[in-house]
Order: C-alpha cells, then sequence, then structure tokens
C-alpha cells in the first residue's frame, strides 16, 4: 500500500473519534468493579473490540457514503472526501467497510451466546444505529434524531452492555439495575449528544444547501445554542444525582473543575459556529470531561481498595 493510500485510510478511519467509544467502555468497567467487584475476562475483551470496530467502521462508511453522494450531485466535494483525495478505490474501501463490520458483528455474537436476550436486543438497536447513521440516502445523521441516536448508541448503550455482560448472572434486568446506569452515564451520553449537536451547528448553512434537515433546521442556531447548555447542566445534575446515590464515588466530582473551561469554549461557540474553529472547542469540551471523570473514578475505585 502507497503512503498516499495508507493516509487516506487514515483519514477515513479518524482515530482521534476512537476516544468517545473507548471512554465509555472504561467507565463501564470501572462502574462494574465499584458496585459489584466482578469481572468476565473474555465478554469483556469481546466487548472491547466489538466496540472500537463499530467505531472505525461507522467512520469509514461514513466517508464513504459521504463520496458517494458529493459525487452523484457532482458538487466537486468528494475531491476534498479522503477517498477522492488521495485516489482510494471505492471498492476497496467498500470492502473494509464489510470486513470491519464482520468482526465486530462476530465479537458481539459471541457475546450475546455467553449473556442473554436482553444483551442481543440491546445490541441489535445499537448496530441498526450504527448501519443507518450515514448508510443510503435517507440516515439518522442527516435527519432530527441524530443526537438521540449517538447519545443512546454511545453514551448509554456502551456503558449499559459493558456492565451487564459482567453481573448477567448476579443482578436481573429491570428498572432498579437501568436506571442508576442512565445516571452514571450521565457525562458520556450528554458528550454524545452535545458532540453531535455542536457539528450540526458548525454545518447549519451547509446542511440547508444539501437538503440535511438536522435537528438543529428545526430548532435553529439558538435553539441549539440553549440546547448545549441545557444538556452540560443535565449532565452534570445526572452524575451528582448518582454520587448521591452511592454508585458513583463522591470523587467523581472532580468534574466540576471543567466548569470554567466548558464555560469559555461555549462563550467562544456562542459567538461562532464555524466548522474549523469552533467544532475543536466542543470536542475539547468532550475530552476534558471525559478524562476528569475516568479519573475521579479512578481515585475513587482505589479509595474504595483502601477501605474494603
Amino acid at each position: 500500500m502507497s503512503a498516499e493510500a495508507k493516509q487516506g485510510y487514515y483519514e477515513l478511519i479518524e482515530p482521534r473519534t476512537l476516544f468517545n467509544s473507548i471512554i465509555p467502555v472504561l467507565l463501564g468497567m470501572m462502574y462494574t468493579e465499584y458496585n459489584f467487584q466482578f469481572f468476565r475476562i473474555f465478554p469483556t475483551i469481546e466487548m472491547c473490540i466489538a466496540t472500537i470496530v463499530l467505531q472505525i467502521f461507522m467512520n469509514v462508511n461514513d466517508g464513504y457514503w459521504d463520496y458517494k453522494r458529493e459525487k452523484a450531485a457532482k458538487t466537486g466535494d468528494h475531491k476534498k472526501n479522503p477517498i477522492g483525495k488521495y485516489h482510494l478505490n471505492p471498492k476497496h474501501v467498500l470492502a473494509f467497510v464489510w470486513v470491519l463490520f464482520i468482526v465486530s458483528a462476530v465479537c458481539a455474537i459471541l457475546i450475546g451466546l455467553q449473556t442473554n436476550i436482553y444483551i442481543w436486543i440491546v445490541g441489535i438497536i445499537c448496530y441498526a444505529i450504527a448501519i443507518s447513521y450515514s448508510t443510503g440516502s435517507h440516515t439518522i445523521s442527516a435527519g432530527p434524531f441524530g443526537e438521540i441516536a449517538a447519545c443512546f448508541a454511545m453514551g448509554f448503550g456502551i456503558f449499559l452492555v459493558m456492565v451487564y455482560i459482567n453481573v448477567c448472572s448476579k443482578v436481573s434486568f429491570n428498572w432498579n439495575f437501568i436506571y442508576p446506569i442512565i445516571l452514571a452515564a450521565g457525562i458520556p451520553e450528554i458528550c454524545n449528544f452535545t458532540l453531535m449537536l455542536g457539528n450540526n451547528l458548525c454545518d447549519h448553512d451547509a446542511d440547508i444547501a444539501n437538503g440535511r434537515h438536522t435537528l438543529v433546521s428545526y430548532i435553529g442556531i439558538k435553539g441549539g445554542l440553549y440546547l448545549f447548555v441545557f444538556n452540560y447542566l443535565l449532565g452534570f445534575f445526572l452524575t451528582g444525582w448518582a454520587i448521591w446515590i452511592g454508585v458513583l464515588p463522591w470523587s467523581v466530582a472532580l468534574i466540576l473543575i471543567c466548569i470554567p473551561t466548558i464555560y469559555k469554549n461555549m462563550r467562544f461557540l456562542w459567538k461562532i459556529q464555524t466548522k474549523p474553529k469552533s467544532f475543536p472547542k466542543v470536542v475539547q469540551n468532550t475530552q476534558v470531561l471525559f478524562i476528569t471523570e475516568a479519573v475521579g473514578f479512578f481515585i475513587g475505585l482505589i479509595l474504595n481498595l483502601r477501605i474494603r
């Protein structure tokens, strides 16, 4: 493979986005250890592989279908896509998409065979979202439900499955099990929601021109900005509630130190909504929150071990 082709596939894979799937997996593992002190090694490894490979699948598949749509529209934008920019063979890219999907799906099936019907249901929903997110002419990402889909699959779904595959033999899959996870996954949920929302805010004019009717096209840029603020407040509220009922350690409150950074970046986003300047601010908020919560959770686990 030439250096040009390697760079093209690197840009299609978008390694920086893997952070958004790895952290919910890590937080789910920490939640399991903190609340249940029990691990099943093989399902955990299979879940890590399935999640990371599925994220790569979504990135490459998104790039492939963007290229097809842009080329069909004859806008010239397809030349900016990694496939056109680096002269990749679309058939080879599509084959790569299929390989990624099969690898992830095989791991997911193995997980399902080792657990029960509830994992199959959640897994099928998450994979359906992953496939329909950018495949075809009518995609989730081009409609008003992209943020909700990202919040459910990447924020809540990964966290929930990571916990349940380890403790399915010990706990019942009911509301008493699910609702604390909804609270504990507050930061991953709102971060994935706001990443999608921030992307759509910055692409608002281009999306309208290309016939993409995202949530922002319905509520407007101002409405999107207010929703942005609400979601951060909701994320902190859910996390605080989880700490209050004891399913997260008090040290997770360390995320409060992120408020100045989030406030600064939100002020910038409120004034300017452009992809090159504004979207990195949204990504920074996500990274700061994810890293800080993971560090706080790790501190709580260490302290919990010392107490035991």
